[in-house]
């Protein structure tokens, strides 16, 4: 609906410099009494500008699916039973629905104040377990003109069965990682590094893409896993852990293991910054000794996985207005 932002501004303004060309005494209806004509062409101004936005810049879907969202009373329901899952599980902190990042996504957004599905954690957090598991590698890569060096990301191998066959992740997980890993490979070409623009542009430019439409179809194993209230009680208990530093110290180093796994969920949380400093605080020589936490801790901390993220949703976006 791009092609038609012109047209439509160019027709707003048109209509509303009719008045600014007509005589005082002229009248557009004159077998109406004058104030009546006053009250509709009063109603007009408001409306016509809307009307034409609607149509020709294609907003009707967000203008009327805004106006359910408020009417229906969502954001109170939704913050309602937050609380009410919030108050039933204090902590949690095993890694919930099988590692389906895409279920566990779809549960927050269903009780997100927001009316629009956010899916900028579920990017952050496939890249990052991609990453882990050795698909994608964030390199520094040299700019010219004594630039700072800026992070990119570069396509690895697709792990073999064995290592897959070692991750706790569901089968739907396993799959939509797979089809994530292909669409960012195709978009990298053949030098086999990504950049943000690249991701975005292919993203735009194919919008067909099995990774685009997986995205927001879920099996029978999936859907019960979403039905299931104890999948957001779980959610939500988690991200409580995450974020209380005291609750982390308590458990020990024995779960300094789960901190790869750990990191994923906090971005999908949207909680990565202040978790990595909960435990650069609780553990502070954790990071000194453990070469591939480190790595994952300056991979959060620069701005290369947040250009990344950007740069898929502004995509995606480009393609859902097409």
């Amino acid at each position: 609906m791009r092609q038609y932002k012109i047209p439509a501004i160019l027709l707003l303004f048109l209509i509303l410099s009719l008045p600014l060309h007509a005589e005082e005494h002229t009248r557009w209806l004159p077998f109406l009494p004058e104030w009546l004509e006053m009250g509709l062409f009063l109603i007009a101004i408001i409306l016509v500008p809307v009307v034409v936005i609607i149509i020709f810049v294609g907003m009707w879907r967000k203008v009327f699916s805004t106006i359910w969202y408020i009417i229906s009373l969502q954001p109170l329901r939704r913050r309602l039973l937050r609380n009410k899952l919030s108050n039933q599980m204090e902590y949690y902190r095993d890694i919930p629905a099988e590692g389906d990042l895409q279920v566990a996504n779809h549960v927050l957004n269903s009780v997100s104040s927001a009316w629009i599905a956010d899916y900028q954690g579920l990017f952050g957090a496939l890249i990052l377990r991609l990453i882990n598991q050795g698909a994608l590698l964030m390199r520094e890569r040299a700019t010219r003109y004594g630039v700072e060096p800026r992070p990119v990301l570069s396509i690895g191998q697709w792990p073999d069965q064995k290592r897959l066959d070692s991750l706790r992740l569901s089968a739907e997980e396993k799959y939509l990682e797979k089809q994530f890993f292909l669409l960012l490979k195709g978009a990298a070409g053949n030098d086999g590094i990504l950049q943000p623009r690249e991701l975005q542009q292919y993203l735009r430019t194919n919008s067909e893409n099995h990774f685009l439409a997986d995205l927001k179809t879920f099996t029978e194993h999936q859907k019960a896993a979403i039905s299931d209230q104890q999948t957001a009680v779980q959610l939500l208990a988690m991200k409580k852990y995450l974020v209380d530093a005291s609750l982390i110290k308590e458990r020990g180093l024995a779960e300094a293991s789960l901190w790869r796994e750990y990191l994923v969920y906090a971005i999908l949380f949207g909680v990565a910054d202040k978790v990595c400093e909960n435990f650069a605080e609780v553990y502070p020589d954790f990071f000194q000794t453990n070469v591939l936490a480190s790595a994952q801790l300056n991979i959060v901390g620069n701005n290369g996985l947040k250009a990344y993220v950007s740069a898929a949703i502004k995509g995606m976006e480009d393609a859902d207005s097409k």
